[in-house]
């Protein structure tokens, strides 16, 4: 009686340190897939951690390699947020703990990779090919800012552009400040025969703490 009693409380205290172990939800806010643990290198990370059954000020963050530097955690509500830092040549591991402060019981560890992101491109809306429908190109009412075969989605967005086009033997030249297509840039849009390129140049972008960047010119022929 007294083993079937132990073995009861065994697996009683098993499944409640798992169902604490799947209580905590751990992501980072700049990847664009939220049940992937990735950091980017070079790059801004914000990850954010809450737990179902603990308050997020009851929880202690720690990192266990020297290839993983985090700052000093801020709670708000039940969100525990803090900045993480990736240093791939140091160490390829990247683990995180996660602790009950009060208690000091490791509750879990998570593991961490690195990727490094592309050069940010802009995109004329949700346009893909260099070579597109007209219909298509007047269906677009922004310039945007995307990272390539990237999970990165840190919130850039377009300053200003130039657009550039010869149309019947007459060069078109026109600058617009922020990401949107004017008036007079889609009178250019429509009246663009097939077979003309539309060059977007001087591009640049910027993000909430950053300096604006120089961007790739974007070229797209009517088809």
């Amino acid at each position: 009686m007294k083993n079937l009693l132990l073995l009861i409380a065994m697996l009683f205290f098993a499944d409640a340190s798992m169902a604490q172990t799947d209580s905590i939800y751990a992501w980072n806010k700049w990847c664009a897939k939220a049940d992937s643990p990735v950091l980017f290198a070079t790059a801004n990370n914000l990850v954010q951690l809450t737990c179902k059954t603990i308050k997020a000020a009851d929880l202690t963050v720690k990192s266990l390699d020297y290839g993983l530097m985090i700052s000093q955690p801020e709670i708000k509500n039940d969100t525990m947020s803090f900045m993480a830092m990736p240093y791939p040549k140091k160490s390829k591991r990247m683990r995180l703990t996660v602790t009950n402060k009060h208690t000091g019981k490791m509750i879990r560890t998570i593991n961490f990779t690195c990727e490094e992101p592309p050069q940010p491109i802009a995109r004329l809306g949700n346009l893909k090919g260099p070579d597109v429908p007209k219909k298509d190109i007047l269906a677009q009412n922004t310039l945007r800012v995307v990272f390539l075969n990237s999970l990165y989605s840190y919130p850039y967005y377009i300053k200003q552009y130039t657009l550039k086009a010869r149309i019947a033997g007459k060069d078109i030249v026109i600058p617009v400040k922020g990401n949107k297509i004017t008036k007079e840039v889609m009178n250019v849009l429509e009246i663009a025969p097939t077979g003309v390129s539309l060059d977007f140049t001087d591009i640049k972008a910027s993000c909430p703490d950053c300096s604006p960047r120089d961007l790739p010119n974007m070229r797209i022929w009517v088809r």
